[in-house]
């Protein structure tokens, strides 16, 4: 099934940037443009051993929400997902209602994209604001403290900032934007933004951290495609994909707005008796294939569950780590 979601038509430039007195500057020098023309689900289907004991875990998946399962285009791209997670004895419910209406009984949660909603005013004013209630917050923080799994996967600017309430709740900074560094190739969109493309994140160059428990097993993880996010950080020992030190957050546009050696692209942490993990790439385990173009050259890439990659069985790690009823 092919189709066309307007956050796939990003257009994509390989750039190089320098510092000076911190100040990241642009150097565009042989920079190249290449555009998302068309998106396909692929039929890669992941197979690893799963689960001899019948665990019994239930996942319940926000559709109340704008989440990518909301957008059949975008929800597409998650049945692979969906089909791994049912092979390794997990049950899916969805939520269609307020989360805090859908706890009871759920061993994991999964968020899977929550941008702001936009709010304008009669007089032009426009501000950005969390679709999550009051409610849905206290009783998801709650939820994790009691020994529930919560696995929040966001995006770059605007996709992850609904979250927020949540993220401030368990200590995780959020930088609502574009995560850039200098060892990866990106892209540059003057209405969307800087970002990199993290193809091929391992431990030999720093951004995957084998000590912790969701890349160290069971499954083996040793190569995870990640593709454009924002940066989050909490602990250091929380970071799965740490980012390269002197990474870049770009706001909207090409303001570098700040960089850090601590960002991350995906953590996990325990919370009273819950576990939770925390992506800024919503598509890292999904199964498109992308065809960019530079106007004279196609190429195919498959973003992101592929046999080339191990991001699927670092989704298995996470899932069965989330879950309390999985030893």
């Amino acid at each position: 099934m092919k189709y066309f979601s307007k956050s796939l038509m990003m257009p994509l430039v390989l750039f190089a940037v320098t510092k000076t007195n911190g100040i990241a500057q642009e150097a565009r020098e042989n920079s190249i443009k290449r555009e998302v023309i068309d998106a396909v689900v692929s039929d890669y289907v992941h197979e690893f051993p799963v689960l001899s004991t019948q665990h019994g875990s239930r996942v319940v998946i926000d559709r109340f929400h704008e989440t990518i399962y909301s957008l059949p285009d975008e929800e597409n791209g998650t049945l692979q997902m969906q089909d791994m997670m049912r092979r390794d004895g997990f049950t899916l419910v969805d939520a269609t209602s307020s989360l805090d209406q859908h706890l009871q009984g759920a061993d994991v949660l999964i968020i899977h994209g929550l941008p702001n909603d936009k709010v304008e005013l009669p007089n032009g004013g426009v501000f950005w604001k969390s679709p999550l209630s009051s409610e849905e917050v206290d009783a998801i923080i709650r939820y994790i403290d009691a020994g529930g799994g919560l696995y929040l996967s966001l995006s770059h600017w605007p996709g992850g900032g609904g979250a927020l309430p949540l993220l401030e709740a368990l200590n995780v900074k959020l930088r609502d934007g574009y995560v850039w560094s200098k060892e990866y190739p990106s892209y540059v969109d003057p209405a969307s933004g800087i970002c990199s493309h993290y193809f091929g994140m391992s431990e030999a160059d720093g951004t995957l951290n084998k000590g912790h428990p969701v890349a160290a097993g069971p499954l083996t993880v040793n190569k995870v495609d990640f593709l454009c996010g924002t940066a989050i950080f909490r602990e250091k020992k929380d970071a799965i994909l740490p980012f390269p030190a002197g990474s870049i957050n770009y706001t909207t546009g090409e303001i570098a707005a700040e960089a850090s050696d601590e960002y991350a692209g995906m953590i996990g942490f325990s919370y009273g008796k819950g576990k939770v993990v925390v992506a800024t790439d919503q598509g890292m385990f999904r199964n498109f294939i992308f065809t960019f173009t530079d106007g004279e050259n196609t190429e195919d890439i498959a973003v992101t569950l592929s046999a080339d990659n191990d991001n699927a069985n670092l989704f298995i790690n996470m899932m069965r780590w989330l879950s309390a009823k999985i030893e």
